[in-house]
This record gives structure tokens, sequence and C-alpha cells, in this order.
């Protein structure tokens, strides 16, 4: 059910997209066989990374084992010579010194004999049973490999005879191979002696540089008796001995893959010929995938013109059959859309047209023209009905007062010396006059700032300091053509809203700017502000709706009244803009 659900959805979509549903279905499946075949050559190229690794740590283990066991081999030769037994035996029990000397000088000559050919050792050292030297010199307290002196290396030996104990620096540069000699001759074992060789071990680093499955950001460790050990001072090789406790139990295995500080490595691990001993070789996974990742990006340069040429040919055929339809569509859209009908044109038929086609183009244009018909008769009557509706708002605000019975309380204050009436009179005469002249629908910028200025005046007499007026006039050419009384209502309501209702001095301010083609007025007051919520259309007073109305009326939805902030006692912001480029503000100014 729903497969025939979704087939009959794809054949009711447009003839393009059923065209880029296919070409989508087919970039799938090309990514899907290269996933594929990305997925086979890793698998490949891993399971050869690991054999060959395999083979190479176990040459490197074979190799290196082998240098180590010529050392313990030649300790076992020093052991059984029957020359330094009895020599050493003679030591133990002499005590003339020159007897000691002549002793001391033959074994120096017994040992050279048994070691002089094994190239990677620097020094043998040959102690009696009381850490005497009797070859080379060498102080038993003095530390002579990681922070342990010849005390603490012989204390770790057993004291009975047994294989002898490896000692390595960090980095695998030193080793030191100390096993204890015991009398041979008779059923006594007695401790005779101790022989210590210094190992020459940079062989390890060596021996790695001859593999070439072992590359530079990989690294091997020798793992004996439970330490670590590393031939180069690299990072994450002391992060992995920092770590070994938490990993040792995933190196289970000869060769798998673990994680060290979030990165992934593949494990290759060998025995070493030593006692409790192994080597353990990591190699960094992006390493490892470095070359399959190459062969991706050569497959996807090979591939991607060959697809780049097939998209282009579905998108310029797509494009070349349903392009007439889709813009002629997208025409049909805008009109559901627009709010601007006269902007529609018609279109131009395409070249070599299906019949189809050019009925549908003509018929399209067709209605276009008896659309434009319509709006412009509909323009006409709505000027008039504009033009009704602005003189009935207006009156809503030009209450008639005798101008000249102002006039005569003004000639009367003056005679009485009060000048303080005489302005207020002036300045609302002043008022009266502007709001009784309907002559025009608008006048200058600077002729509706003087109105502000008179209102300013008769409300100071009256609230005196309990008001702080800032105005803010950042326009050159005042001459500018702005409805009439759309400041003073603004002002006005500040007065009712703000000032009446507070006992502190309220700070108002008027602000008139230029920014980006638009008068922009902003009067702002530290009052009580709006309530939350506050809807002009649906809470404001007949100003507020007035102003609102006019300013739609005048210049459409590219001017508004808005309440730009309000908060309590700290910033009320109300403002609008007047757009300069309209048509209604160029015949305004030509009307003054």
């Amino acid at each position: 059910m729903n497969q025939r659900k979704w087939i009959k959805r794809f054949k009711n979509t447009s003839f393009k997209t059923q065209l880029q549903i296919a070409f989508l279905v087919t970039i799938l499946l090309v990514l899907l066989v290269t996933l594929l075949m990305t997925l086979v050559w890793r698998n490949a190229y891993l399971e050869k990374t690991k054999v060959s690794a395999y083979k190479d740590i176990s040459l490197l283990a074979k190799d290196t084992g082998e240098k180590l066991t010529a050392v313990e081999d030649l300790s076992l030769n020093v052991i059984d010579s029957p020359t330094l037994q009895s020599l050493l035996t003679d030591f133990t029990q002499q005590t003339d010194n020159d007897t000691s000397i002549t002793l001391k000088n033959q074994l120096v000559r017994e040992v050279n004999q048994i070691t002089r050919n094994n190239s990677n050792i620097r020094n043998v050292y040959l102690l009696s049973p009381k850490k005497e030297s009797l070859i080379s010199f060498i102080d038993s307290k003095k530390n002579i490999i990681n922070q342990l002196s010849v005390d603490d290396l012989i204390r770790d030996l057993p004291d009975h005879p047994a294989k002898g104990k490896w000692f390595f620096s960090d980095t695998l540069s030193q080793g030191v191979y100390v096993r204890k000699i015991f009398a041979s001759d008779n059923l006594s074992l007695n401790h005779i002696g101790t022989v210590i060789f210094f190992v020459d071990t940079t062989f390890f680093q060596l021996e790695r540089q001859n593999f070439a499955a072992l590359a530079e950001d990989s690294f091997f460790l020798l793992d004996y008796e439970n330490a670590l050990y590393s031939p180069a001072n690299q990072v994450d090789a002391q992060n992995f001995i920092t770590q070994y406790d938490q990993i040792e139990p995933t190196l289970s295995e000869s060769f798998g893959i673990t994680k060290l500080s979030q990165d992934s490595y593949y494990y290759v691990t060998a025995d070493s010929p030593m006692d409790q001993g192994r080597f353990i070789y990591l190699i960094p996974e992006n390493q490892i995938l470095a070359d399959l990742y190459q062969l991706q990006w050569l497959f996807v340069l090979i591939f991607l013109p060959f697809l780049l040429a097939i998209i282009w040919g579905i998108h310029k055929i797509s494009n070349q059959l349903t392009r007439p339809i889709t813009n002629l569509a997208n025409q049909m859209l805008a009109i559901n859309e627009t709010k601007e009908l006269q902007s529609l044109k018609t279109l131009a038929l395409p070249a070599d047209p299906q019949e189809e086609i050019a009925i549908l183009y003509d018929s399209y244009n067709i209605m276009i023209e008896d659309i434009n018909t319509l709006i412009k008769d509909n323009y006409e009557m709505r000027i008039l009905s504009q033009e009704v509706e602005f003189k009935s708002l207006q009156s809503q605000l030009d209450p008639h007062f005798l101008y000249n019975t102002l006039d005569s309380i003004n000639w009367l204050a003056i005679a009485n010396n009060q000048s303080q009436i005489a302005e207020m009179v002036t300045s609302l005469a002043y008022l009266f006059r502007k709001k009784i002249d309907t002559n025009s629908e608008f006048v200058t910028l600077q002729d509706e700032l003087d109105i502000v200025d008179a209102y300013i005046r008769i409300q100071k007499v009256r609230f005196e300091k309990r008001i702080e007026f800032i105005s803010l006039i950042l326009v050159d050419d005042l001459s500018l053509p702005v409805p009439k009384l759309l400041i003073q209502p603004l002002i006005e309501n500040v007065f009712k809203y703000a000032v009446s209702n507070m006992k502190t001095t309220c700070q108002l301010v008027l602000s008139v700017e230029m920014a980006q083609d638009n008068l922009w007025v902003t009067v702002s007051d530290n009052g009580p502000g709006f309530k939350p919520h506050f809807s002009i259309e649906r809470d404001g007073g007949i100003g507020l709706k007035n102003i609102q109305k006019r300013l739609a009326l005048h210049y459409g939805p590219t001017s508004r009244l808005q309440i730009a902030k309000s908060i309590p006692f700290k910033k009320t912001v109300v403002k609008f803009n007047i757009p300069l480029n309209k048509s209604q503000s160029y015949t305004a100014k030509e009307s003054l």
C-alpha cells in the first residue's frame, strides 16, 4: 500500500522533479558502490599491512634477541671457565696483596679472551663477593643505569645458580646484564663473584630502520619483566608506557587494534628470546589508511569529471524542457503572493514554442492586461476614498477655537504684566492657527518643530521643573515636507501618561535624523512606559491610532509607528519613519 502511494506521488510530481529524483538515485547508487569498494580495499590493505608488520617485528625480535642471547651465552662461558673458577676461588682465599694483583691480571686476560669477539659489549666488570672490583674499577654505590647502583642490581639477583638479569635505559640505548658466579668444582656452590656486562643496545634502533613496514610515525617497545622501554623518546611511546596498565589487557592477540589518547593504533606483538620479554609494535591507523585514502581520491578525481558532465547534461536538458512552464508557473504563483499587482508583467513567448505552451502564454498575457486595467480604475477610486477618510481623521484633531478671543486675552495679559499668561496664550493661539489651517495636508519639518516648541512652552508653565525637554535635530534640510501634526501628538502623549504620573523630573527627548533614505522621528522618556504586550492597533488611544492610520494612508506599508522599547521608569522609545523617495513626499513639497 505504501509502495503504491509513493509511486503515485512520484508520478504526480513535475517532470523536472522526476529527472532530479532519478539523478539523485543514480548518485546514491554510485556512492554506495564507491563505499563498498572502499571497504574491500580497506580490509585487503589492512590485512596486507598486518602480515607485513608481523613478519618484520618477528624478524626484529629474532635479530635483537640473538644479540642479547649472545651476551647471556658469554656470561655462561665466563661462569663455566675452569680457569676463571680457579682464579676466583684463589682470590677469595688469598690475603697476600702481591698475589691478589697477579690474580687480577690473570682474570683480566681470561675475561678479555672470552668476550673479545662480541662488538656490542662496551665494558666488563668482575666483582668479588665483597663487591671489590677485580676487572676495571666500578663504584658499587654510584648509579649506573636508571637511577640504579651496582648494589641495587646485585640485590635483585637470587643467591643460587640462575640466569642473570637485564637492565635497560629508558631509550634502549644501553643495557646492563648482571649474573652471579658460584663455585662449580665442589658441591658447596659458594658465591665467588659477580660479572657485569655493559652492552651497547643501539642495535634496537638500527635494526628497526632496516624494515620498511616499521614507519617513522610508528613506534615499538620492549616489554621486559613488566617494564616498558622504547628506542626513541617519542611522546606517543611515553604516553603508551604511562597508560600500559590500562591498555595491556587489550594486547592479548598477536595483532589487533587499541586506543591511545583517543587515537587508534594497530599493534603487533612478538615474543623475545629473553625470559619474560616481548616486543610491541604500534602503527597509527591514519598512517595505514593513508594509501587507501590516496586511492579513493584518485578514484574521485577520475570519476568526478564524468559525473559533472552527467550532471550538466541532465540539468541542461531538464531546464530546456521545463523552463517555459516553470516561468509561467512562477508568474502565476506571484499573483497569489505579491501585494503589488501592478508590478506583474506580460511574458514574451519562448523561441519555437509548442502549441500548448503558446496557448498558455497568450492566456496569461491577456489576464495580466485585464488586471492592470482593473488596478488603474481601482487606484483612482482609492485616492478619492483616502481623501475623504483623511479629512475625517484630521477633524478629530482639529477642534475649532476662537482665535480672536485668544488674541484679546493675550493683550489683556500684557496690559496687566502677566507675561506667563501672555506666553501661554500666544503659544496656544499658534497651535490653534496651525490646527485650523486646512489649506495643506503637509508642512515643512521646521513648521512641525515650531508646533512642538509652542506646545512645550505651554506645558513648561504648568509643570516647571518637572519636565526636562531635549531636542536633537540632526537634519540639515528643515524644509522637508511631512504630514502636519504627527510629532506633537506623541509629545502630548508623554505629558498625559508620563509627566502627570511622575513626582520626579521627566526627561523628554525628541530626536530627528536621516538614515537609509528615511526621516526617523524618535520620542523617548523615562516614564512608566506601556504595559506588557501593548498593541497600538488594540490598546492605543485616538492619538496613536490616528498617527498610525495617517502614515499608512500617505506612505503605505513602508512607514509605521512602532514602540521600540518600554522599560518602566528607565526608557520608553516610540518612533516612526517617513520614506523620502515616495511620490507623496514630492507632491507634498510642491504644494508648500
